[in-house]
């Protein structure tokens, strides 16, 4: 009985001790189920700039989720909008206003166009510590989404 319990606890052990180290090395990254992930998402949903003027909301498009589907989790927040008119004014608008929130872009003004409609005109600066993304895009005609998004571990993510 007494080799029985002594085995049990070297189990024991070694499991505290695979867990903790597991955590230490790989659980940095952290996940979708932690207190973190919640309170990252409220820091990037904070970090959306103003909407420009003459846009309008798509409600049923707009969210902020945490992402963990591909093993590295990150946090989004999304807003959703339509616009009438040329994108010009758009794209200046969301220009000048990363700029004058901190936000550096990643790109020339003369590029933002033909960004905008293909991969979206992208800005990078930390939030609350931790590097993020700000991509402005046109989603179709008329419409077009502001992501701010942060990986969940701190690592810089690709524009």
């Amino acid at each position: 009985m007494l080799g029985l319990a002594v085995a049990l606890g070297c189990v024991s052990a070694l499991a505290l001790v695979a867990g903790s180290l597991y955590a230490l090395f790989y659980g940095s990254e952290g996940s979708c189920e932690e207190n973190k992930a919640v309170e990252r998402m409220a820091q990037v949903a904070a970090a959306t700039p103003a909407a420009a003027t003459g846009t309008t909301p798509v409600a049923e498009s707009t969210s902020v989720e945490c992402m963990d589907d591909s093993g590295d989790p990150w946090v989004t927040a999304d807003s959703a909008y339509t616009h009438d008119g040329d994108a010009q004014p758009l794209i200046a608008h969301y220009w000048d206003t990363a700029a004058k929130d901190g936000w550096k872009a990643v790109g020339t003004r003369a590029q933002a166009p033909g960004r905008f409609r293909d991969s979206g005109v992208c800005f990078r600066k930390e939030v609350a510590g931790e590097p993020a993304l700000l991509r402005v895009s046109s989603t179709g005609p008329g419409r077009f989404v502001v992501s701010v998004e942060s990986a969940l571990d701190g690592s810089k993510m690709p524009c």
